[in-house]
């Protein structure tokens, strides 16, 4: 005997998952760029980055139903055509966001936080760590450096 048609079951999506989809994607543009803030730099745990919010790109979901608003805050590699970067940035996670999990997002809002000069992104690919510059230390008359 066969088991009667019928739904099969329901798959919830956590925000948290379609966040992480979203930021995901805007990665995928070129001109669009990872950039952390110096404090969140500072402090080296993902915990303390993720109190102070520096860390870009960022993803906020917000659903009512199936109906999805999703804030983007992204930093663009400068120079770049910003309106083009974040209009393609906006398409490619709606799209993204829909292929992955099935529903469309209603509205998807990019803000540009960061412009992150093109060199500075060149250093940090090769492997560059900026390192804040030491403290000066006065020298008095008399003494000689070591």
């Amino acid at each position: 005997m066969t088991a009667p048609a019928g739904p099969a079951g329901t798959l919830t999506i956590e925000d948290r998952v379609i966040e992480r989809i979203a930021t995901r994607a805007v990665l995928d543009i070129p001109g669009a760029t990872r950039h952390q803030g110096t404090v969140g730099s500072l402090l080296g745990s993902a915990a303390g980055r993720s109190i102070l919010g520096t860390d870009l790109p960022r993803a906020t979901l917000r659903s009512s139903g199936t109906a999805l608003r999703i804030s983007l805050d992204i930093a663009l590699v400068w120079p770049c055509a910003v309106a083009e970067v974040s209009r393609r940035t906006r398409d490619h996670v709606i799209d993204e966001v829909e292929r992955l999990t099935g529903t469309r997002p209603l509205r998807v809002d990019v803000t540009v936080c960061q412009l992150v000069p093109r060199g500075e992104v060149q250093r940090r690919k090769s492997g560059f760590i900026d390192l804040p510059a030491p403290p000066e230390q006065p020298v008095s008359e008399g003494a000689v450096p070591s």
